[in-house]
């Protein structure tokens, strides 16, 4: 169970707008969060997947939406409860406080490609921007890195995503039948351009402008 608090600590900002969300790369104390995030977005996934593992990917990158001046009580870590648990003595669970993650997003990096693994945001933070906001985090990290595409599957119904990824010029290159295994549904292939094509760039440059004048500017700390 995640508890909300506030935080007094407040961000300095410069004076336009900007979003009270900021992008950074996701680090081991993120883990908690971003599996009961996985949880919540995917329940039907199985068996989740070991973050622990994905940290440790040479070929694999994770950035998590963090949502500013606010904070989250989640258990603290104590090696000593497991040597109580054997002498049968219990200790009330600690608690400490973690900046609140909002969303999340990977990216594999195979041959070029940067393969958008997943792609998430917390159910009370949707329809604020946050999932376009991972994705545009999710093309520039795979331009930092010098990468020709950037790639994903969707679900075939998930029409609300698939509508984001062609904003963006990712564009419907086939089907993978029976991709998801809850229900045997069919994915959608779907990729960029090449990531340094100048109507690419010229394109992406004029959604990150449009999208900051909605929302405002938001601090990417892959940058």
């Amino acid at each position: 169970m995640l508890k909300s608090v506030n935080s007094r600590r407040p961000r300095e900002m410069r004076g336009q707008s900007v979003m009270p969300y900021f992008i950074r790369p996701m680090d081991w104390p993120d883990l908690l969060q971003v599996a009961a995030m996985e949880r919540e977005a995917f329940p039907t996934l199985w068996p989740p997947t070991s973050y622990r593992r994905e940290l440790k990917n040479k070929i694999a990158e994770y950035a998590v939406c963090v949502r500013d001046n606010e904070y989250v009580e989640v258990p603290a870590k104590d090696s000593r409860r497991s040597i109580l648990r054997l002498f049968g003595r219990r200790k009330p669970q600690e608690r400490e406080q973690q900046q609140l993650l909002t969303g999340f997003v990977g990216l594999w990096y195979m041959s070029g490609e940067a393969h958008i693994v997943s792609i998430a945001v917390r159910e009370d933070y949707r329809r604020n921007g946050l999932g376009e906001l991972l994705l545009i985090g999710a093309i520039e990290m795979a331009q930092r890195r010098s990468q020709q595409v950037v790639t994903l599957e969707a679900r075939v119904s998930n029409t609300a995503a698939i509508a984001l990824y062609e904003k963006y010029q990712l564009r419907q290159i086939g089907i993978r039948r029976g991709y998801y295994s809850d229900n045997h549904e069919d994915a959608v292939i779907m990729t960029s351009d090449k990531l340094t094509a100048d109507d690419f760039m010229e394109h992406f440059t004029a959604m990150k402008e449009i999208f900051e004048e909605r929302y405002g500017e938001t601090p990417r700390d892959y940058l």
